[in-house]
């Protein structure tokens, strides 16, 4: 198994917003916001934010904080309801406040917690909006610390314009591509920016045949001193009660890394699952290449290990 994948309004408020994207400001959308084109996403950039280079969204390296958007392939109503006091405290996060919005007359929260990591006290805002089909998540996040920063950040996350009829093919925004034609895989969705392939295209798959592969880039620049061992860990922290069976040293598109085959469990059925992971490094980075299979395991993952091999980047 994996882990992929976490109000009402007033009327005046609500009319506020509407108000704030009609066309004297829209005209000035292309000074004042940077626009998501996966996602059909406007947001106001602030000033002393960069466009960040690993993922969707905005970072300051200064004071540790961000802005980033991600697309999960579950209904809102589900995702919402998952956001208790209680959940979250699994998490490390203590809730401070939950706000009921509208967006593009789909229905909205705005969460607003603090979470401890690495000695420190974060800010943290996930705002949520979507459909049946599909939940749109924006997280902001900064040091307790930086109280200007984090209104800063709660103010670009509100002043978000949404058109997805605007919306385009990831493949044509992430900086890598994959060949799965020789195996019975179908595009399903992109998951936290990551392209996932399943049997019948659905996430999760509804078919006997659980084989999955995900293929992600990694959002953060890493000092990774010893590439095997970060490998391993890796491998522990994706595949559940996970026994290697193998590693090897691998090359592919000219990047080098490490390749692992291991048995695990799915977390939910504990049905047995075989896993073939490929990291490949390069500069202060990494891509990540998944592969599972419940049944046929040795053809599922020789036809896995082919389609990895064709991973190119752009």
């Amino acid at each position: 198994g994996r882990n992929i994948v976490i109000l009402r309004m007033t009327e005046v408020w609500r009319l506020l917003l509407i108000q704030r994207h009609k066309f004297p400001l829209r005209s000035n959308l292309r000074q004042f916001f940077l626009f998501f084109i996966f996602f059909g996403i406007h947001l106001n950039q602030l000033g002393n934010f960069s466009k960040a280079a690993n993922f969707f969204g905005f970072q300051q390296d200064s004071t540790n904080s961000s802005i980033m958007i991600v697309d999960m392939p579950a209904p809102f109503s589900e995702i919402s309801k998952a956001i208790t006091k209680e959940n979250l405290l699994t998490k490390g996060i203590i809730l401070k406040k939950i706000e009921n919005l509208v967006i593009n007359n789909l229905p909205a929260i705005l969460v607003t917690g603090e979470q401890n990591a690495y000695g420190n006290t974060y800010t943290k805002y996930n705002l949520m909006f979507g459909t049946e089909k599909e939940t749109t998540v924006i997280n902001g996040i900064t040091l307790n610390d930086f109280e200007e920063v984090a209104k800063e950040i709660k103010k670009s996350m509100l002043s978000l314009v949404y058109e997805a009829e605007k919306k385009v093919n990831i493949f044509e925004i992430v900086d890598f591509e994959i060949d799965v034609s020789e195996t019975k895989l179908i595009f399903s969705k992109n998951v936290a920016n990551s392209l996932v392939f399943t049997i019948d295209g659905n996430i999760p798959t509804t078919s006997k045949n659980k084989t999955t592969l995900i293929v992600s880039k990694s959002f953060s620049s890493l000092d990774i001193e010893d590439k095997k061992k970060f490998s391993l860990n890796r491998l522990k922290q994706i595949v559940d009660n996970s026994k290697l069976e193998q590693i090897n040293a691998i090359t592919i598109d000219d990047i080098s890394g490490y390749e692992m085959i291991a048995i695990g469990k799915d977390k939910q059925t504990k049905e047995v699952e075989k896993n073939y992971l490929v990291l490949l490094f390069v500069d202060d980075l990494y891509y990540i290449l998944m592969g599972s299979t419940n049944q046929d395991f040795e053809q599922n993952i020789n036809n896995l290990r082919k389609s990895i091999k064709t991973f190119k980047r752009k």
